[in-house]
């Protein structure tokens, strides 16, 4: 067990040296300055690597092409587009379906519904893009 230590021998005994002396508490400030100056040097090196690279980015760019315009083409009026509403609203349509259907695959499977119910949807689903492409071909053959 230890044995306790009485006042009078702690006295009588040699004082207690620093941990270190001066020259070691000198070398440390110079060392921890050392490393404060690499840090500001560091950052100020980035800094100007950021500040750098938008004005090289802005030098190596390739000039922007000119444009030039002909009368002709200043003096053409606008044109609206003729669309056939009715056609343009069955493609619209098919697209939303097969878009929801395939929204309700995808949480399908993240939730594990049955494979069946999953089968049906996917078949569904090809049966709606079948159609999509029969409806865009038939308006295509009919120039429309």
């Amino acid at each position: 067990m230890n044995q306790p230590i009485s006042l009078r021998d702690l006295a009588a005994g040699d004082p207690a040296l620093p941990p270190y002396g001066f020259e070691e508490f000198e070398h440390r400030r110079a060392v921890a300055a050392a490393r404060r100056r690499t840090g500001m040097w560091s950052v100020a090196a980035s800094l100007a690597v950021l500040g750098l690279v938008p004005v090289v980015a802005l030098l190596t760019q390739a000039p922007e092409p000119t444009v030039h315009v002909s009368s002709a083409a200043v003096e053409v009026p606008y044109q609206p587009a003729l669309v056939n509403v009715g056609q343009f609203e069955v493609t619209s349509e098919l697209e939303d379906h097969i878009a929801l259907l395939d929204a309700q695959i995808s949480e399908a499977r993240v939730y594990a519904a049955p494979p069946e119910r999953l089968r049906q949807m996917e078949a569904t689903r090809a049966e709606l893009t079948d159609s999509l492409q029969r409806v865009s071909y038939a308006q295509h053959l009919l120039g429309l």
